[in-house]
């Protein structure tokens, strides 16, 4: 099955997003994946005592179909959170102001709300999301550690603060746009046909799925799948390999970035949160992705994936 991963190397970093986006040339390196971070803003949050990388990046986003009012619509991917570890409760208020910098129309987010090391008493989640959500359309699925902590926290923070939670479903969220939620790959029940049976075939669709994997399942399908996961491998080192971590721990073959699988499109985003031990991100900014919906021409191809808004 051809999975490949599809990757920009321009490092021009990026103010904030305006109307207009240039072209940009991409370059496929068949099975490998490049260290370089797609043309972003980064800076740093200061957590406990050190500096926590963060990083927005801007993408057009072709998508066959696509309404003229809907052009240029901002949609902007959240995913691993992982609130209540790390001391990373800082990052969320950089996050909540970026997004309000950016004003998207959509918010989606992607799983792994809580960690699953967390012990205390019960996270907040809930005034964290709505923050993040503020007034826009958003939808959300569960992610592993969600699974691993019960879905209860999960289910009432999406709840209190009015995001519609997807679990092997689908809605139109703004007319003309529609939006799967696929259960995690690996911990929850996922059921990919009943998620993709109300969703438009003559057109680009959403689908959200924590674990990346979903990609090697929706070849034929038009569909760009937003995920997580995988952190980016959370700790970009010589040894062991991001892909070599993200096979072994995750046992995904994709890391971060761009892929596609016939007319599926993927974007992994390296998340905002850490786990594990310890819980650090080196060479690996946390990353709020956005995405400015365009309208894909006659030469449009999967391969493409996106492109860096200039």
């Amino acid at each position: 099955m051809l999975v490949e991963p599809v990757h920009h190397l321009n490092l021009s970093l990026l103010g904030r997003c305006n109307s207009k986006f240039g072209g940009t040339r991409y370059t496929r390196i068949g099975g490998e994946l490049s260290n370089a971070i797609p043309g972003a803003s980064f800076a740093k949050v200061r957590i406990a005592r050190r500096r926590y990388p963060v990083s927005v990046t801007h993408y057009t986003l072709p998508m066959v179909g696509l309404k003229p009012e809907l052009e240029g619509c901002i949609v902007a991917h959240v995913t691993d959170i992982h609130c209540g570890y790390g001391d990373t409760d800082p990052v969320y208020s950089w996050l909540t102001n970026a997004l309000a910098d950016i004003n998207p129309s959509v918010v989606l987010f992607t799983g792994d709300y809580v960690d699953d090391h967390y012990k205390g008493p019960g996270y907040p989640l809930g005034d964290v999301l709505k923050r993040l959500k503020g007034d826009r359309y958003a939808a959300a699925v569960y992610g592993n550690h969600d699974h691993r902590r019960g879905l209860v926290e999960a289910k009432d923070g999406l709840e209190t603060a009015n995001i519609p939670l997807l679990v092997n479903d689908s809605l139109q969220l703004l007319p003309g746009l529609w939006v799967g939620g696929l259960d995690d790959m690996y911990e929850g029940s996922p059921d990919l046909q009943r998620t993709l049976a109300r969703m438009p075939t003559d057109r680009s669709t959403i689908l959200l799925s924590h674990n990346p994997t979903a990609i090697e399942q929706t070849g034929d399908r038009n569909v760009v799948i937003l995920s997580g996961h995988t952190h980016g491998a959370q700790m970009r080192l010589p040894w062991p390999s991001p892909e070599l971590v993200c096979r072994v721990h995750l046992r995904c073959r994709q890391v971060m970035g761009w892929y596609h699988n016939g007319l599926a499109r993927l974007y992994i985003s390296r998340g905002i949160g850490v786990t594990g031990w310890p819980p650090l991100r080196i060479a690996c900014p946390a990353e709020l992705a956005v995405f400015h919906l365009t309208a894909a021409g006659s030469d449009f191809r999967a391969s493409s994936a996106g492109k860096p808004a200039l």
